[in-house]
């Protein structure tokens, strides 16, 4: 069989990072025992395991980083900041900002998320890809 292998991966391969935006070269800064350990390594891991399996067997694969994505059919208490500001400006109630309210984010609209996945399994390019707007937000 000639198909490709697609793993959507995360964002969270890069940990806690100190560089922003993180690039695909950016190795990340993820702590192994820390509370999102078992996400953050186990996506390092499936990327890993790709690349192993597609050496081994000689198939084609893709992985797909996936940042911030948001859009309709969210699930209202994902614990996300897209959907948190949402309930909370529908109840009328302040937003939510972590101290000290300088983080970014990199958000990106589902149907772009599934047209760069689209993009991504035409493609040739067999390395990892952040899916992200470029410009992130404060």
């Amino acid at each position: 069989v000639k198909a490709k292998l697609l793993l959507a991966s995360t964002s969270e391969v890069y940990g806690d990072p100190l560089e922003h935006p993180q690039t695909e070269e950016y190795w990340g800064n993820v702590n192994p025992i820390g509370p999102r350990a078992c996400y953050d390594e186990g996506k390092r891991l499936a990327e890993t395991m790709m690349y192993a399996y597609a050496k081994q067997e000689n198939v084609e694969v893709r992985v797909a980083r996936i940042f911030n994505t948001f859009g309709p059919k969210m699930h209202m208490f994902d614990g996300r900041v897209v959907s948190n500001f949402i309930i909370q400006a529908l109840q009328w109630k302040p937003l939510t900002i972590s101290f000290p309210g300088n983080q970014t984010r990199s958000f990106m609209y589902v149907s772009d998320l599934v047209r760069g996945l689209i993009l991504l399994m035409k493609s040739n390019y067999s390395l990892p890809v952040n899916l992200v707007r470029v410009t992130a937000l404060t």
